[in-house]
């Protein structure tokens, strides 16, 4: 199983269109994992770490040879790939293909649980898209704030 999708036929643009009050730089999309989390590198050349279950971006790497060298090491690659779902992922038999990831059915800032039943198969596109909007909408909302509405536009 791979760890990652190829970015082949992919428009960064449109992954990172519902992302943009939170990346304020101009980004290229590097690498993403199997969930859709996105590395991406700026300007300067550093390489950051959008994480689309928590919403927040993390520099990971100074530079795209630290990058590499450190996606060789296991710790971190268990860590942004999430090695370890993955592979409860393959033993339950799910699968995806071009253009898809693997989704939170109820995302985790919402109350949903990283685990293997609140995982399914979704389009990239739309998931991306999709948390990118959640997220932008609860920023501000203190912890435990109860949400009785998310718009999705």
């Amino acid at each position: 199983m791979r760890a990652n999708i190829s970015l082949e036929g992919l428009s960064s643009e449109e992954l990172l269109e519902d992302w943009a009050w939170l990346l304020r730089n101009t980004f290229t999309l590097i690498a993403l994992n199997n969930f859709g989390d996105m590395f991406l590198r700026d300007e300067g050349g550093k390489v950051h770490f959008l994480e689309l279950a928590t919403g927040q971006v993390t520099t990971i790497a100074e530079s795209m040879e630290e990058f590499q060298r450190l996606s060789e090491d296991k710790n971190y690659r268990a860590r942004w790939f999430l090695l370890g779902l993955l592979t409860e992922l393959d033993h339950a038999g799910m699968a995806i293909t071009k253009g898809e990831c693997f989704g939170f059915k109820k995302p985790p800032v919402l109350g949903g649980r990283i685990e293997l039943s609140n995982i399914e198969i979704t389009q990239l596109s739309v998931y991306a898209s999709l948390m990118g909007q959640i997220h932008q909408q609860v920023r501000n909302l203190p912890p435990g704030t109860k949400i009785k509405e998310i718009k999705i536009g």
